[in-house]
């Protein structure tokens, strides 16, 4: 009953918002959509290990809410709440580049990872195995597995992270290319149907444990922890896992990428 209530509140808030544009009007729809920007966040912070705490994270996905509050186009076809989640994660994730702290040497592994797993497997047209990763960048096996865990740990690793594309083309989200086909799109991205295609290939050939990680953590929303007991694996095996999965299919983007500039 109470729930109902409040949803009819809410539409009431909408009506007159739609009617006057006046600020009183919105600032109730931000106060009503708050839960919205908590769960975001929530999420969110699953994959973040930076400095930032969830009240400024909050804060930079509150400003992303006002825009979708503002912008929002009901005759579009699809839900507020699909919308807003959309722009609430964007304004979180651009407030987050925007700080910019990670040393620049771990960007460097980060890019160098990526370029390795890109030209490896565009070679063998397969998973490339750590060894053979390893000596593509000239360092031994536990070398590698070090630049693992540095960047498992970093906020670089994530299907959240900002792929590129191609030139020209919005900026889109690995994890915006593999969610479900059928969902509503807030908008549409030029080229989203091509990484679609590409990144399909490469999560197929991912090796079963990678894809399961990616399956179980961004599908099915467990946390690492969970996972790894699901697996009967450590935390830091599972985290590993995922971020070779990850730099796999960065790998394949910005090979894709090259070859749509050649």
């Amino acid at each position: 009953m109470q729930e109902l209530q409040q949803a009819e509140h809410t539409n009431d808030l909408w009506t007159h918002w739609q009617s006057t544009q006046d600020r009183q009007s919105r600032d109730a729809l931000v106060l009503a959509h708050l839960p919205l920007v908590q769960k975001v966040v929530r999420k969110l912070s699953r994959n973040w290990n930076g400095v930032v705490n969830d009240d400024d994270l909050v804060g930079m996905g509150t400003l992303g809410l006002i825009e979708a509050i503002e912008r929002f186009d009901p005759g579009r076809g699809y839900e507020f709440v699909t919308y807003a989640t959309w722009r609430i994660r964007g304004a979180v994730l651009d407030g987050l580049r925007n700080l910019d702290w990670v040393p620049r040497s771990l960007r460097s592994k980060a890019k160098e990872m990526e370029t390795a797993y890109a030209e490896l497997e565009h070679r063998h047209l397969r998973s490339a195995h750590d060894e053979e990763v390893a000596a593509h960048l000239g360092v031994s096996l536990n070398e590698f597995q070090q630049m693992l865990y540095e960047l498992s740990v970093s906020p670089l690793v994530s299907l959240d992270g900002v792929l590129p594309t191609d030139e020209g083309g919005q900026e889109v989200r690995l994890a915006d290319t593999i969610i479900d086909p059928n969902a509503i799109e807030p908008d549409t991205m030029l080229d989203r149907s091509n990484v679609q295609a590409l990144l399909t290939g490469v999560l197929n050939r991912l090796p079963d444990k990678e894809r399961l990680v990616v399956t179980l953590h961004y599908y099915e929303e467990f946390s690492f922890k969970e996972i790894a007991e699901i697996l009967e694996l450590s935390s830091s095996r599972i985290s590993q896992l995922h971020t070779k999965a990850i730099y796999r299919l960065r790998g394949a983007l910005s090979r894709r990428k090259q070859e749509l500039r050649a």
